[in-house]
């Protein structure tokens, strides 16, 4: 057991680690891996006459690396590394992989929970986080049975009939729908999909469906779909107002703006410092429900210039503003 998790310690060449790296880690994985650094040294030395392992000399400490990228792969051992990478796909994967692929994955997860328990790399994942903008919202719960029936139908190619309940009914509709795709937005999971056997391309939301049914159907194709383009190329998740792109130009307060200093809204986009302070931000960007949302967000810190026929929106948003307000 030592022998495979010194194995599982060595990196792949061009990357290499010392003997005494090596030792330092086994203890990290186990204090009963109780031996001397001379011991690791004459093991590792064994070992590279089985397995495609080799090292060079650095002063008086050889450092190892593999000489097959594809051999680690194949030990029934675990690397550190390896087990962070699981544990963190147990996290944060959860909503978008298939219940099956995650039921086979279980003891995968319960191992890398027992290599990496009580190291540095096992409290990485305390020290560490991913958030979103704006509060945080708890996303609306998906029945098992939802989840599994839509995953399965999508891996599979298969026609699903669920009960559908659309956006301000009260009462579910039974509908056939083709997966096309898994959408995670905000922590809601969508199922890209045409329905019957109509061509348009539309969004639902797995925790609205009830009483999913598999069918024994294949799916209806859609050749000329493409999920990543039907995302970032048209733009699908982020609302499109109109087709097409606008030049937008916009005035944000010093505070506001500072981090558009440091990202981009596309490859033509530009800050410039006004005389008053305020940064002028220009950028053709796509023509979006988000892209309103955005600037929304900043408040009294923008100021709309240009297209004229958003500045006029923004116009009217401070009408009823008022108003409320008032």
């Amino acid at each position: 057991m030592r022998n495979l998790a010194m194995l599982g310690c060595i990196p792949v060449y061009p990357r290499e680690k010392s003997t005494r790296r090596i030792l330092e880690e086994l203890l990290e994985m186990d204090p009963d891996y109780d031996v001397s650094i001379r011991s690791v040294q004459r093991n590792l030395e064994e070992l590279s006459r089985a397995f495609p392992i080799s090292c060079q000399a650095r002063g008086r400490a050889n450092h190892w690396f593999w000489t097959d990228q594809h051999a680690l792969t194949q030990l029934p051992s675990m690397s550190g590394p390896t087990a962070l990478a699981l544990r963190l796909a147990a996290d944060y994967l959860k909503r978008i992989m298939p219940p099956s692929a995650l039921r086979l994955l279980e003891p995968y997860f319960n191992r890398a929970d027992s290599v990496i328990g009580g190291t540095a790399l096992g409290r990485w994942t305390d020290r560490t986080a991913i958030i979103g903008p704006g509060p945080m919202l708890t996303p609306p719960s998906v029945s098992d049975d939802t989840q599994e029936a839509v995953y399965t139908a999508l891996l599979e190619n298969r026609k699903i009939e669920v009960g559908y309940r659309a956006k301000g009914e009260t009462k579910a509709k039974r509908i056939v729908l083709n997966p096309l795709g898994i959408v995670v937005r905000a922590g809601v999971v969508y199922l890209v999909a045409t329905s019957w056997d109509y061509g348009d391309v539309r969004h639902y939301v797995l925790h609205r469906m009830s009483e999913p049914e598999l069918l024994d159907e294949p799916a209806s194709q859609t050749s000329d779909f493409g999920l990543a383009a039907y995302i970032q190329e048209e733009g699908q998740f982020s609302y499109p107002v109109s087709e097409g792109n606008l030049l937008l130009r916009a005035l944000f307060e010093p505070d506001a703006g500072m981090h558009l200093t440091e990202c981009r809204l596309a490859s033509d986009h530009r800050v410039l410092e006004q005389e008053d302070g305020r940064l002028l931000v220009e950028a053709t960007v796509a023509d979006t429900a988000d892209l309103r949302w955005w600037l929304l967000g900043f408040g009294s810190a923008v100021e709309v210039l240009e297209p004229e026929a958003l500045r006029s929106e923004f116009q009217e948003q401070v009408r009823r503003l008022r108003m409320i307000y008032e």
